[in-house]
């Protein structure tokens, strides 16, 4: 499923939650932005390359993590990677090529 995301999947949900499920906690992650990847960048590739970002409660390490959303009828399994420290919160991103 991941494969057929486009960037235009994920635009109309920034400022939603999506739901880190693990361990048997579920954990909100706000999805504050999408981005395209620049267009020189993507033209090698099948389909628009873009980023999320979300914004977690917590450090999340580099992984793997199972996210649901309402808009999709099946969890998505993505490659999270932490970038910054926002406060109590942190940044993390994943791109999608």
């Amino acid at each position: 499923m991941l494969d057929q995301l486009t960037f235009e999947s994920f635009e109309p949900l920034v400022g939603t939650s999506f739901w880190l499920h693990e361990d048997g906690h579920k954990v909100e992650l706000r999805l504050t932005s999408a981005a395209r990847v620049m267009e020189s960048e993507a033209a090698r590739l099948k389909r628009a390359a873009f980023s999320l970002f979300f914004l977690a409660p917590m450090l999340l390490p580099q992984r793997i993590y199972h996210l649901t959303h309402d808009a999709f009828a099946e969890p998505l399994d993505i490659f999270l990677v932490p970038m910054a420290k926002q406060g109590d919160a942190y940044t993390v991103e994943a791109v999608f090529t």
